[in-house]
């Protein structure tokens, strides 16, 4: 308790300052309706649907779509990595209200979102150009909301969420605090999540202001050397950004600064901190400008400046400067298509160029055909470059710039307004591919890495008192490599199958939603997770019972890490 009264007094010190506010990206208003978009598929997670999934961090809500596969070195959002179609934690790019919060360090640290679990509005991943955006709630003139909860493990969670007016500007201010012993030795944790959101809107101009923060000490049982059982590891972020929009009759202007400061404390041996200690502080800070004219076309800026000090990496910055135009979702009859281009100057590695092309056609109102084409890249890692423990893992300062070209065909069929399915056939080639290889792992380009599959998604509403709703999601993949690599760390380590499946029930006045995870490694034994969560409200009280891997199914998340065991808490919510 003594540190939540902490944050309320940081809570006080901010609310003098809430004079002009910012974040980015205004949220996509679309019928959610599992996976659905205009052009390539598209998993969305509105905040309904979050409220009523069983989950201990905003990390953990990615794995309830069927292309990831959520690599979870430890429960409650301590440290996630994810593979999306066959990408690798480094490949992909996590942003919040649209500005990356990834990690140039290493990718380990991209999916730390620094919010608390009262500040998610949607989440949508955009599975073709590998993008994940958390939307965060809009502030609000009133409303607060209480909650705390008690489970296995000694877990301890309290939050506090408080919505209040200053003058025209509306303000949210969010603490969390989560602390467990670790379902099994060396993975106990103590989390902090901190956010303040602040809004000015008028009819011609906003202004807003996002600041959030994660701290996260917890015990790193065998993470990243298995030999090694007894590693502990601390890392904070702070994120701030400031964005003012200018809305006229024919033109947007956006506008948005930004900040992000990580810093990582790894220890070899708890027992033992002198034996091995690493200290990794980046920083990301850059300035983003939108603008939107004619209502079709817009073109965007943005310099972005990255550094990283490091007792392991030493010190390096990198500065990267892009342009882009395009035109926004335009309908010629049944045709309807989008489609940008940019450049960006990347010093060390010159100009590196972007495309987007999507296209559908509509051959009934309910029934579209759809194609997507995306080209991307990604820049190594300063860990990718410069890291060396002289033992285990040796980066490769001379890596070029992985490529990738993404295609995808697929429909989307909605006969009715309680029943949608659809489904898509997916390419992706990826030329200069980053991976660690060899004995002892080394940091190399090796070679071009194919990868293609399906998606097919289905859902259906009922009007049963007892059955609600039912949503089924399916992916295939598989990868092909042309590389004279046979040891590869992370890239051959991706799910063959996986199936999601969602199925919600109201009984006796209480909403239950039961949620079964199936997966087929590559190289490792099939598996199935079930999740459910029970609620209910009574007057402005919430209750909830919450289980994750309820049958206490034995897995591995990867080669070497040994997956979480059955899970409860039951919590206790009060809103007014």
């Amino acid at each position: 308790m003594k540190h939540l009264i902490c944050f309320l007094v940081v809570v006080c010190s901010f609310s003098a300052f809430s004079f002009s506010q910012s974040v980015d990206l205004d949220p996509i208003t679309v019928e959610k309706s599992f996976q659905q978009s205009l052009f390539q598929t598209t998993d969305y997670f509105s905040q309904r649907q979050i409220n009523m999934m069983p989950f201990n961090s905003l990390e953990e809500i990615v794995d309830y779509s069927s292309s990831i596969n959520l690599k979870s070195r430890a429960p409650f959002g301590v440290q996630q990595d994810i593979s999306l179609r066959g990408s690798t934690f480094e490949d992909n790019f996590v942003s919040l209200a649209g500005i990356d919060i990834g990690d140039p360090q290493t990718g380990h640290f991209s999916l730390e979102v620094p919010l608390t679990s009262a500040d998610l509005e949607e989440l949508e991943i955009i599975k073709g150009s590998q993008k994940l955006n958390f939307v965060p709630k809009k502030p609000k003139d009133k409303g607060i909301l209480l909650r705390t909860a008690f489970g296995q493990h000694a877990l301890l969670e309290q939050l506090l969420s408080m919505n209040f007016p200053l003058g025209e500007i509306k303000n949210r201010v969010s603490v969390e605090h989560k602390s467990s012993s670790g379902g099994r030795q060396d993975t106990d944790f103590d989390i902090y999540n901190f956010s303040y959101h602040s809004l000015l809107e008028r009819q011609d101009r906003e202004v807003e202001f996002l600041f959030g923060s994660t701290k996260r000490d917890f015990g790193a049982d065998a993470f990243y050397v298995t030999a090694c059982p007894h590693e502990e590891e601390h890392t904070t972020q702070r994120f701030f950004s400031l964005r003012a929009a200018l809305v006229e009759e024919n033109f947007k202007l956006d506008n948005t600064l930004y900040f992000r400061r990580h810093s990582d404390k790894y220890i070899l041996d708890r027992h033992n901190p002198p034996r091995y200690t690493n200290y990794h502080t980046t920083y990301v800070y850059g300035a983003k400008t939108e603008l939107d004219f004619f209502n079709d076309l817009f073109l965007a800026l943005d310099i972005e400046r990255e550094k990283v000090t490091s007792t392991n990496l030493y010190s390096h910055y990198r500065v990267n400067k892009g342009i882009s135009l395009g035109l926004k979702e335009k309908r010629i009859s049944d045709f309807i298509f989008d489609a940008a281009g940019g450049v960006n100057y990347y010093e060390r590695w010159r100009y590196l160029e972007n495309a987007h092309f999507g296209a559908g056609y509509f051959l009934k109102d309910d029934l579209k055909l759809k194609f997507c084409f995306n080209r991307f890249w990604r820049a190594p890692s300063f860990t990718e470059m410069y890291y060396n423990d002289g033992l285990y893992n040796i980066g490769n300062a001379g890596l070029s710039v992985q490529k990738t070209n993404s295609y995808e065909w697929g429909l989307d069929y909605l006969p009715r307004a309680d029943l949608n399915f659809g489904g898509a056939f997916f390419l992706k080639s990826q030329h200069n591919t980053i991976d660690w290889v060899g004995s002892p792992y080394r940091a190399s380009n090796i070679g071009d890495v194919k990868s293609y599959g399906v998606d097919f998604y289905a859902g259906k509403e009922f009007n049963a008192a007892f059955f609600k709703n039912i949503r089924l999601a399916y992916t295939y993949l598989t990868l092909d490599k042309d590389s004279p690599y046979a040891i590869s760390k992370y890239v051959f380590d991706y799910s063959r199958h996986k199936v999601v499946s969602m199925a919600v029930f109201e009984v006796y006045g209480a909403s239950l939603n039961l949620i079964s995870n199936f997966s087929k490694p590559l190289d490792r034994k099939e598996y199935v997770i079930f999740d459910m969560k029970l609620e209910k409200e009574i007057s402005d009280f919430v209750l909830s019972l919450e289980g994750t891997n309820i049958f206490n199914n034995d897995y591995w998340e990867m080669k070497d890490i040994e997956g979480s065991s059955r899970w409860y808490k039951i919590s206790v919510a009060y809103k007014f």
